[in-house]
């Protein structure tokens, strides 16, 4: 193993505060939480200013984060020391007034105010609690109404029929989510729990009834106190007790659906004892889960138990391990640091290892197809949490024993099918272990043995088993070579499940050249035969289950690599009705095969960057260089993502994305950021749910998947109606993964897409332009307003700060003094060759000539501003002239001093003689109409008086001009 993940430095916690307090000075508030963080872990318990100074500081942090339950929890931290500290005071108050906790924000509030009867900013925030207080007295009397009304109707059996009780809990449900008043009345001080269990457990409740208030009760955990109190509640006595009553709430029905719902609950109860949420990305308290390790030990234990518990149900039994796979890992969002490392040491990793073991076919407890996906994503993020190299040798040994274990008996049938299983497991989650155990002369000749045999079942997992250890064209080559002659005999096989498998095998070792023409490991035209043997399983729905289409669908995958087959599969609507018909039968099942092909067909696979140069001196030195194949061009590719959009591989993508794997979302992404390229199918996309499943993968997939997926929403609002394409809540939500694009690590097309769509969405309303500001949209786009170099990218950043400046607080920060903002639209307006920046820049200079207090400082720290002036209203551009000159009467109109330095230079003859154009110059009659405003501005001023000549062209309409 690598040593490059050493410990880490040990840092003082005097200098973590400083390297937080720096982080706070730019604005990084991440890092300046995981500082002060770290340096509270780091402290004694002696260190009491300190430590204070610390929470204090976190609590500013966590404000800006929206972390309202963590600021509140360090000011109060900081209050129970010194309960005079108006600073804690007041970020209490803030904090409390965002969990709607208004009463006690009013308290915190008076008592500053007590202590500082002059501070301007408690003096503001007063009298809006108090009003708020007011509102909140009058809205819990009516809230208490409706929640008792409900109340009555689903618990107290007043409702008329069934019909109108599950209305009556659905609106429960609303009325915990409408507010956090709503959650606490409905909660009824814990009186909801009793009920929900008992309508659980009654066999008078239907499946529905108990979904909905299963998500009642998870609707009211979702704050951390309820979720603990639940938790103390289901058994005072034993906490053990009660953990196993909660978790295994989960087991009190069958359906998926309520599985999910009360899975739900077990992931508040994590959040609640570590203070963390992942969909918000808010990190775990490391102090709080100290607190509360018991309750986090108790939850593991339970959670473990029921992995080989043979009453429960395979769906549960997936629900527990993703479970695990959200919350273990620490490297992943999970709880704090240690936590895997514990799980690896005691029995847990060996617990997984033995459901990896397992298959639907010989297994000691329930388990599907799809349960090695599940613990195969589980296991390579637990040995991606082994971050230092004691760790892995620890989950090395461990792996090591129980292999080995099994390999003392690998010649009864019942272990070699275990060892089988466990090694295509580890073969689809960490490789790297699964080959170090798969390539050894011992395995190698099992598998051939297990091959060779008469057994079905033997057969079938031999041949799985084959085809995942070719993971390198090297490895292909040597099976090709020894093992083809049995992949033949299983594929002759009359039973389908060794044969379909034996066809992975042969599409696998055909595709190991990749996209490489001259590594193809097999004659040409085998490929498209493999292909057509997969398309019979793929069309035979009917006849075939999910899982042998499933594993067609595979090889496909692997055929699709090369570009003859890519054109046979896209030539063929039936086969593509086929592989959506398989993605909505088979879901999660199929995703990674699934989006391989779609990433394949429409080559949005990364491809490193080819340096001319060097491949001209690698085919001088005759070494290998890859061919491209003549249907791998942009012409044939887009023809391909056509025939996808067409044929619904947006709604395939959508039917299997629900995966814990961030390797399969991220093929998906680079799928639909292909599918988006074409402008005429966007509204297809839309249509078919591409937007909500791009939120999705903006959230989950890996870092270069978040990207694309970001890219992918980009392109589908640059030429869209941000109404139809983000509807409702959506075009906050989208807002960002755009503003996260525009980084200049990102490449300049996702640049631009994102500016573009930012600028639409920016359009619509204040609400999303604050959203837009709040996500630190303006600095970002500002750095690509400054780019000389990028004009594309210049003009488009303009076009978004020219939106932005209609939301009051953007307009008011580029005004104020200190900035260069303002001279630089000035600038920017009178600029000649990119048009386009000068008219953006010129709608700004409109915007900003209304505000008071510009004329000033253009006259104060702008020396050439009359040089600027006159360069846009002689621009070439006519919109450009007519806006600078917009901008320069609405100056005049509003400030005496800067009209008088217009009549003064030499503008003011430029402004006449605009005002002079005539007739010939159609295009620019609006221009002459907003010369005229500035003239008639000068006038009323009485800066200038109108001539005779003047006064007769007024009178009679008529220019005295003759026109050539």
């Amino acid at each position: 193993y690598s040593s490059m993940t050493a410990e880490p430095t040990i840092e003082s916690a005097e200098s973590l505060k400083d390297a937080g307090n720096a982080a706070v000075k730019r604005e990084n508030w991440s890092e300046a939480l995981d500082k002060y963080t770290e340096a509270i872990q780091l402290l004694s318990e002696d260190e009491t200013a300190l430590r204070l100074a610390l929470y204090k500081n976190r609590s500013l942090v966590r404000l800006k984060l929206e972390e309202y339950e963590g600021a509140e929890a360090d000011c109060t931290q900081v209050l129970e020391a010194n309960g005079a500290d108006t600073k804690a005071l007041y970020r209490r108050a803030l904090a409390r007034e965002q969990l709607e906790k208004i009463g006690g924000a009013l308290l915190d509030c008076k008592e500053a105010l007590r202590l500082t009867p002059n501070d301007a900013a408690l003096k503001e925030m007063f009298p809006r609690l108090a009003k708020s207080n007011n509102d909140l007295l009058k809205k819990t009397t009516s809230m208490e109404h409706r929640v008792s009304e409900m109340h009555k109707l689903v618990f107290d059996g007043q409702a008329k029929d069934a019909e109108q009780r599950m209305t009556a809990i659905n609106n429960l449900l609303v009325l915990a989510r409408e507010s956090e008043t709503g959650a606490q009345r409905v909660w009824n001080e814990g009186g909801l729990v009793s009920l929900v269990l008992s309508a659980i457990a009654s066999k008078e409740t239907t499946d529905e009834f108990a979904v909905a208030a299963v998500r009642v009760l998870d609707e009211v955990c979702k704050n951390h106190g309820r979720a603990m109190k639940l938790l103390t509640m289901l058994n005072k006595e034993d906490g053990a007790k009660a953990v196993q009553i909660a978790v295994r709430l989960m087991c009190a029905r069958p359906g998926n659906e309520f599985v999910d719902a009360t899975g739900l609950i077990v992931q508040r109860f994590f959040n609640a004892c570590c203070r963390m949420d992942r969909q918000k990305e808010i990190k775990p308290d490391p102090a709080v889960a100290e607190a509360n390790k018991l309750w986090i030990i108790r939850l593991i234990l339970e959670l473990q138990s029921m992995l080989t518990d043979k009453n429960v149900t395979v769906y549960v039994r997936e629900t527990v391990i993703d479970l695990f796979v959200k919350n273990l890992m620490h490297m992943d969002g999970g709880v704090p640091r240690g936590w895997s490392w514990r799980f690896v040491e005691e029995r847990g990793l060996l617990t997984l290892l033995d459901v990896s073991a397992q298959s639907p076919e010989q297994c000691d407890y329930p388990v599907s197809h799809e349960t090695r996906q599940h613990v195969a994503i589980c296991l390579t993020k637990l040995h991606d949490d082994m971050v230092f190299d004691t760790k892995r040798v620890i989950f090395k040994e461990k792996l090591d024993l129980y292999f080995d274990n099994l390999l003392k008996r690998n010649n009864e049938r019942e272990y070699q099918i275990r060892i089988a299983n466990l090694l295509c497991t580890l073969l689809q989650g960490p490789v790297d272990l699964g080959v170090s155990l798969a390539t050894n002369d011992q395995i190698t000749a099992m598998m051939l043995h297990m091959a060779a045999s008469e057994d079905l079942l033997l057969q079938s997992v031999a041949a799985e088993l084959i085809v995942l250890s070719v993971v390198k064209h090297e490895r292909a080559s040597n099976i090709l070579k020894n093992g083809l002659p049995i992949l033949y005999k299983l594929y002759n096989s009359e039973d389908a499940n060794v044969k379909v498998r034996a066809l992975v095998g042969l599409c696998k070792c055909a595709s190991a050249g990749g996209d490489d023409l001259s590594k193809s490991t097999m004659t040409e035209g085998s490929t498209l035969k493999l292909a057509q043997m997969c398309k019979k399983f793929l069309l035979e729905v009917n006849k075939f289950p999910v899982e042998i289409r499933r594993f067609a669908c595979e090889g496909l995958s692997y055929l699709s690599l090369d570009a003859d087959v890519k054109e046979w599969i896209v030539d063929d609507p039936l086969l593509l009705r086929a592989l959506l018909i398989l993605a909505q039968s088979a879901g999660a099942l199929c995703v990674y095969t699934l989006a391989q092909i779609y990433v394949n067909l429409t080559n949005s696979y990364e491809k490193p960057k080819v340096d001319e140069e060097l491949v001209k001196l690698a085919q001088f030195a005759k070494h290998h260089v890859p061919e491209t194949h003549p249907y791998d061009v942009d012409q044939y590719i887009e023809k391909r993502v056509r025939a996808l959009v067409e044929e619904g591989a947006v709604s395939a993508c959508v039917a299997i994305h629900k995966t814990e794997s961030k390797n399969a979302l991220e093929l998906i992404a680079r799928a639909m950021v292909a599918f988006a390229e074409c402008e005429d199918l966007r509204g297809k996309m839309i249509a078919e749910g591409a937007t909500p499943l791009l939120l999705h993968l903006t959230k989950n997939a890996t870092g270069e998947g978040k990207i694309k997926a970001a890219h992918a929403i980009a392109r589908l609002g640059m030429k869209t109606d941000p109404d139809i394409a983000f509807p409702g809540q959506r075009a906050y939500e989208v807002v960002k993964p755009l503003v996260e694009l525009l980084h200049p690590d990102v490449e300049g097309k996702a640049n631009y897409d994102a500016l573009v769509t930012l600028t639409n969405l920016a359009s619509k309303s204040d609400s999303i332009r604050k959203r837009i500001m709040k996500e630190r949209a303006m600095p970002k786009a500002e750095e690509f307003w400054f780019m000389v170099e990028h004009e594309h990218l210049r003009a488009a950043a303009a076009e978004l700060l020219l939106n932005l400046l209609f939301l009051e607080e953007y307009c008011a920060n580029v005004v104020q003094k200190g900035t260069d903002k303002l001279k630089l639209w000035i600038l920017y307006g009178s600029e000649a060759e990119d048009v386009r920046l000068a008219r953006t820049s010129a709608a700004g200079f409109v915007v900003l000539s209304e505000e008071d207090g510009v004329a000033t400082r253009i006259l104060d720290e702008i020396g050439s501003w009359r040089d600027c002036f006159q360069e846009i209203v002689m621009h070439e551009d006519p919109e450009t002239q007519r806006r600078g000159l917009m901008a320069i009467a609405n100056l005049m109109e509003r400030d005496d001093k800067i009209c008088a330095e217009v009549v003064a230079c030499e503008l003011f003859r430029v402004l006449v003689a605009i005002t002079k154009l005539g007739e010939m110059n159609a295009q620019r009659k609006m221009s002459m109409e907003e010369a005229k405003r500035c003239l008639a501005a000068a006038e009323t001023k009485g800066h200038i008086r109108a001539s005779d000549r003047e006064i007769y062209e007024r009178t009679t309409q008529m220019s005295t001009l003759v026109e050539e």
